[in-house]
């Protein structure tokens, strides 16, 4: 009885210092876009609107982030938790192959929308990690840009890449970004910023519209380095410091944007293409922006106009858009049904 009761006491023991290191072990958040992938090269590859090349697309984003991973294992990672904040436009599922990715991290669904960048990070986490990411606006990274096509951020008198608009959005709980996966152009931005960070180099921009590519063993390998690298030393990580105060500047392709977003309460203008404004904290300038940016984005009905006015058929088509307008108007009982609405999402994964 008493060797019964001894084995069980050492089996308890055992159980618990196996636990107290598990829960020693790092939790990572792992955020991964598109443009900044190995083997990507073509914009159409990041986007679910172009079915071929987006296939090839998630299957590069699948091998990066695995290869993150395995070094994040290797490493000393506990729990590492995967986040959608690229927005492809695949509304069903995330742009990973969820069936593909390495079964030692799982991926952040929830039962409600969410914006990553800001809803994801809590203190639960011991760092993060940026994988396929691009360099700032209006510079010759590829695809180079921030949040979307039309903006540049500006906080307190630098320009930002998305891995600052993270960094800063996790800084309110002491979390650091550790290690950025992308083109050369980001890997100079990241050195001016997080001069500690590991960086892997998967390819080198050759303007925003194309990539030189390394070979995709090289690239993982690059990844599964820099995770594994960034893992042991992360203890000499330091988050972004949180700011008394915070001077956003926005600036847009064009003033007519800019017009757009000006109807906004208690903005500056601070040239044809630029706004600013002050927040008291990150979080709610950075919430202001992206509905700076929501006032922005009908400015691109304007192209659209542009294409059907140049077809052979485009004033039979602007008079089809006036006849319903009109319709709509004046005789709303004569509108065409109209499509049924998408069933509701009953889980989403990030930005979607």
């Amino acid at each position: 009885m008493k060797i019964l009761s001894f084995a069980f006491l050492l089996l308890i023991v055992i159980v618990a210092v196996a636990a107290s290191t598990q829960t020693q072990r790092p939790r990572v958040l792992l955020y991964y876009d598109m443009e900044g992938l190995s083997g990507i090269n073509r914009q159409e590859q990041t986007s679910f609107g172009h079915p071929e090349a987006y296939r090839e697309g998630r299957q590069r984003l699948t091998e990066d982030v695995n290869a993150a991973i395995r070094g994040l294992v290797a490493g000393g990672a506990g729990e590492i938790v995967v986040t959608d904040a690229h927005g492809s436009g695949n509304a069903n599922e995330p742009d990973i192959l969820l069936d593909h990715m390495d079964k030692r991290a799982k991926f952040e669904f929830r039962d409600h929308d969410f914006a990553p960048y800001i809803d994801v990070p809590d203190a639960s986490y011991q760092a993060i990690i940026c994988i396929g990411m691009h360099a700032r606006a209006n510079t010759p990274g590829f695809l180079a840009h921030a949040y979307t096509i039309e903006p540049a951020f500006r906080l307190n008198g630098l320009d930002l890449t998305e891995t600052e608009i993270i960094a800063h959005s996790a800084a309110r709980f002491r979390l650091p970004v550790i290690m950025v996966s992308g083109d050369d152009v980001l890997q100079r931005q990241i050195a001016e910023r997080f001069p500690e960070a590991e960086y892997a180099l998967v390819k080198r921009a050759k303007g925003r519209a194309d990539a030189e590519l390394l070979p995709l063993e090289t690239a993982h390998a690059n990844i599964e380095r820099a995770a594994k690298q960034a893992m042991e030393k992360r203890a000499r990580f330091k988050p972004f410091t949180v700011a008394q105060a915070y001077r956003f500047e926005m600036s847009f392709q064009n003033k007519a944007q800019t017009d757009r977003a000006a109807n906004y309460p208690d903005l500056t203008r601070v040239n044809d293409t630029t706004l600013g404004y002050a927040a008291k904290d990150f979080i709610s300038g950075y919430q202001r922006a992206l509905t700076l940016i929501r006032l922005v984005t009908p400015d691109r009905l304007t192209l659209l106009l542009q294409v059907v006015r140049a077809r052979p058929d485009g004033k039979e088509i602007m008079a089809e858009y006036e006849r319903l307008l009109m319709t709509r108007w004046l005789e709303p009982e004569k509108m065409p049904p109209a499509p049924p609405p998408p069933a509701p999402k009953k889980r989403f994964h990030g930005a979607n």
